[in-house]
């Protein structure tokens, strides 16, 4: 269908060029610069379908139906000029209704190109104007329309009535629209302002996704199409007819519109006046709900951390100390706190902090309702621990240094604002952590990612916040090639594994580490052989799996995702268990503390197709956890080490483990001990009491002030 309209377009771009020529007229060059994109796009369809990156159960209607809009946009195109002269044939009403039509054409094809690759809704819906759910209602209709049409006038008079220059705001309506529809393939999520600042680790990422294009896809490309059409029938001014004054005015309407989008943007809080709102852990509802532009402009507003009421650094500091207080005297009278704290100041032991990549124990979905049991080793090897449990995290799908920021520093992102990356948008160069706790304390600190260096700004962010020494990909040899059925080595010393160096591998590091250096170190590895896509078909036999969970054993492709993920923690597991073994037997204390920073992108699915009755709060828990697991191969004294199982969350994690071995806490640590008596964990769902129920941040609790 895409090379049919094709050829189609050009036999007519030819019967043009050769009818303009026959009655002695110049050839159109702009018309044909405007006829380009629709070539190049029937082309781009070509080349995704003979790739074979059509993907959705409505392709045989969208091939065929885009390509004739596409093709039919073109010629109506290449027929401008014959337009224009219909149009001067009307009376000054009709052109004045015909302006009016054409504007609104241009406003909504912009408004489809945006949301209709990612939104649900269609023009069965009405557009958008009904309330139904995922729908884009009507006064957030108009209000992305509204921002659409300010920036296409912006751009309509700066090119002095041309229309050519609004080809750039277009193409940015269509990034944006493209963009979060693969944002939502792949991990299940909304674009946020602060994802701009991380373009760089997202570019590192992506070759581990197929770009696949679905009907809705397609259609927003069709749309996009559309808005080239109507943009080209947009008359320009007759030669000569241009005065100086003509030009500064239609200057002075430009500066006009980018003043009154300027405005738009940053004056309204649209959270305030239109009830605008953001729901981190799952926003691309809030952007299907509210459009694509009012929520990232809300999302943008809510950037700056938000100063708590009647905050003063006076009353931080001596809240701080009451709490901190607090604990040390319940310490200073716990004898095995004592003993645990002499025995660390005299062995040492060296701390190894693992954030490994999406490992998740799936089973909490009720055994993925296939009979899935989770990890075996991770849930049945560490009946020693010194604790363990469900960890509670406010990330799912991606945002991996998030956990890592919660964890290194103590910092909860419910209080920062979750949505929000600290290592990208932050000056962290007075924060406190962990890692320059430990090199006070005499140990040597090392980070590593068998990943890019400039990831998330690791490469400037971990000497800030206290390592010594940073393992990149380069220092694994450099980034592996990960081909179907190759656990090969890219260096004798390095195994390959889905997404990239594996577990093991990293580990091994870590023990030639502990070989080559006497010295007690603090070792954090953050893992990469986990991480998405998982329909890469990569996975060797030995560790295939294969379930089938009730209402998706006839999809295929969903389900061959969850089994890939599934394969991918069979791995990762046994390479803990290996790992764990040879911590055992070493001849010097170690302490491992091991979790996970997120689940993957596939879960929101099946926990919103089983779990459908059941509080807001209940819901986003399931799917915003991970487990984590604090070890030692050494009796700690004062510790029954008998495995217990507490559950938690990743900023209180740091200062759990330092309290169970008998390491020093700093005054904020220790507070956050104290407070933990009252509030046992929180993410970004909210907060659980000391009586283990969970409380949304707003909701009246006996812990609200504690929480506050």
């Amino acid at each position: 269908f895409p090379i049919a309209a094709l050829v189609v377009l050009v036999l007519y771009g030819c019967l043009y060029i050769t009818r303009r020529r026959k009655v002695g007229m110049p050839v159109g060059w702009a018309t044909l610069v405007w006829t380009a994109p629709f070539a190049l796009a029937l082309v781009c369809l070509t080349i995704v379908g003979s790739l074979g990156l059509w993907d959705g159960w409505l392709l045989h209607y969208a091939v065929p139906t885009s390509s004739l809009a596409i093709g039919l946009c073109g010629i109506a195109t290449l027929s401008r000029e014959d337009v224009w002269d219909l149009y001067d044939d009307c009376g000054p009403v009709a052109k004045r209704c015909l302006c009016v039509v054409l504007v609104l054409a241009i406003v909504l094809f912009a408004l489809l190109t945006v949301e209709g690759p990612y939104n649900t809704w269609t023009p069965a819906d009405g557009f958008g104007l009904g309330n139904s759910a995922n729908t884009v209602l009507s006064n957030y209709f108009w209000l992305e329309a509204l921002l659409i049409a300010v920036l296409l006038a912006a751009f309509y008079f700066l090119g002095q009535r041309h229309a050519s220059l609004c080809g750039i705001p277009l193409a940015f309506f269509f990034i944006t629209g493209i963009g979060q529809y693969f944002i939502k393939r792949f991990k299940n999520a909304a674009i946020l302002p602060s994802d701009l600042m991380a373009l760089g680790t997202a570019a590192a990422v992506s070759k581990e996704y197929v770009y696949a294009f679905n009907d809705r896809a397609i259609w927003g490309i069709a749309c996009a199409m559309a808005c080239v059409c109507a943009l080209s029938l947009m008359r320009p001014p007759a030669k000569g007819e241009a005065a100086k004054g003509t030009t500064i005015g239609n200057l002075g309407v430009s500066a006009a519109s980018f003043a009154l989008l300027a405005v738009l943007v940053c004056v309204p809080s649209y959270r305030d006046l239109l009830g605008v709102q953001i729901e981190y852990w799952y926003s691309i509802p809030c952007y299907q709900i509210q459009g694509f532009y009012p929520t990232f402009i809300t999302v943008w507003q809510d950037m700056p951390i938000r100063r708590p009421q009647d905050y003063t650094d006076e009353a931080a500091r001596t809240l701080t100390t009451e709490h901190a207080d607090a604990y040390r005297t319940r310490a200073a009278s716990d004898e095995g706190h004592r003993e645990a704290a002499a025995q660390f100041e005299r062995e040492k032991p060296t701390v190894i902090a693992v954030m490994n990549e999406s490992f998740s124990d799936l089973s909490v979905y009720d055994g993925m309702h296939a009979g899935y049991e989770g990890p075996e080793f991770f849930k049945n090897g560490f009946g020693d621990a010194l604790t363990k449990g469900k960890l509670n995290v406010t990330v799912h799908g991606a945002g991996t240094c998030n956990s890592e920021f919660e964890f290194l520093t103590g910092n909860a992102l419910g209080y920062i604002g979750v949505g929000k990356y600290p290592f990208s948008i932050y000056d962290l160069t007075r924060v406190d952590g962990i890692a320059a706790e430990f090199k006070q304390w005499g140990y040597d600190t090392c980070a590593m990612h068998p990943n890019y260096a400039t990831n998330w700004n690791r490469d400037k962010v971990y000497p800030l916040l206290g390592f010594d020494t940073y393992l990149s990909i380069d220092d694994f040899g450099g980034m592996p090639d990960c081909e179907v059925d190759k656990v090969t080595p890219n260096e004798p010393h390095c195994e390959v594994f889905h997404s990239g160096v594996s577990d093991r591998e990293t580990y091994n590091r870590v023990l030639q580490l502990l070989d080559e250096n006497p010295n007690p170190q603090f070792i954090f590895d953050v893992t990469m052989a986990n991480h998405g896509s998982y329909d890469q078909g990569n996975i060797p036999a030995e560790y295939q799996l294969d379930y089938e969970p009730d209402g998706f054993a006839d999809e295929k492709e969903t389900t061959g995702r969850l089994n890939e993920f599934l394969s991918c923690i069979k791995k990762s597991d046994d390479d803990l268990r290996e790992f764990v073994e040879k911590l055992r037997a070493l001849d010097r204390p170690v302490v491992l503390i091991f979790f996970g920073d997120h689940q993957p992108n596939i879960t929101l699915e099946y926990n919103d197709y089983w779990y459908t009755d059941e509080p807001q709060d209940v819901h986003a828990r399931r799917a915003f956890s991970t487990s984590y697991v604090v070890w030692a191969n050494y009796d700690v004294a004062g510790c029954e080490q008998v495995g217990e199982d507490n559950e938690t969350s990743v900023d209180m994690l740091t200062s759990i483990a330092l309290d169970l071995i008998g390491a020093p806490v700093s005054d904020y640590q220790a507070a956050q001990l104290d407070i933990r008596e009252s509030i046992p964990s929180l993410s970004a769902t909210g907060y659980q009491g000391a009586d283990r129920q969970w409380y949304m941040p707003k909701d009246d609790s006996p812990y609200r002030q504690a929480y506050d």
